[in-house]
């Protein structure tokens, strides 16, 4: 059975190994499999926005952030923000400039 996952330019591969990650394609956040916020929402409706990912770079290079509720680490280091030379590979940040009036 090929699985499709989701690569960075937004198209997707066919690939005989299903992927590690989940993700929600309308809110750009990438979790694990079985986590309990996903897993809750599929008889919501979720399924039809879900994505699959290889791996977390794969996830982060599409532009998507940690979930809060699986990815507890990633999440916090993600949320602080840039800081100083520490490595920062998410594409978006949890700051967003403000906009002069």
């Amino acid at each position: 059975m090929p699985y499709h996952l989701l690569q960075p330019d937004g198209s997707f591969i066919e690939s005989d190994i299903p992927g590690t990650l989940g993700g929600n394609a309308t809110l750009r956040i990438y979790g694990r499999l079985d986590c309990e916020s996903a897993v809750s929402s599929l008889k919501r409706g979720y399924a039809k926005h879900r994505v699959f990912f290889a791996n977390e770079q794969a996830a982060i290079d599409a532009g998507f952030r940690p979930c809060g509720r699986c990815m507890h680490q990633q999440h916090g280091i993600w949320k602080a923000g840039p800081n100083g030379t520490a490595p920062y590979p998410w594409h978006i940040t949890p700051h967003h400039p403000i906009v002069p009036e």
